[in-house]
């Protein structure tokens, strides 16, 4: 369950430089949300089997990199917003 996490993570993380490769940017960045959240809801649940069954000792786990990964598009979608209120 933490390497789908980290390949959902990973996969958002990747669509949201789609537009910089010619991607539609409307279309890159819905699947790159889509795949994010799926990614966030996997690795939640990772994370949660795992603290639950203490089966990591490690603080830094393929859940939480996936979490970090998953993050992404919400953070890219932010940053696009500071930018064009910023240049009105």
């Amino acid at each position: 369950m933490g390497y789908v996490s980290v390949f959902f993570g990973a996969l958002a993380a990747f669509l949201c430089i789609g537009p910089l490769l010619g991607i539609g940017f409307t279309f890159a960045v819905f699947f790159a949300i889509l795949a994010g959240f799926v990614g966030m809801v996997t690795s939640a649940i990772y994370v949660f089997i795992d603290t639950r069954n203490e089966i990591n000792k490690h603080k830094f786990t393929a859940g939480v990199l996936g979490m970090l990964l998953s993050s992404v598009p919400i953070l890219f979608m932010l940053a696009v917003i500071i930018m064009s209120k910023m240049n009105h």
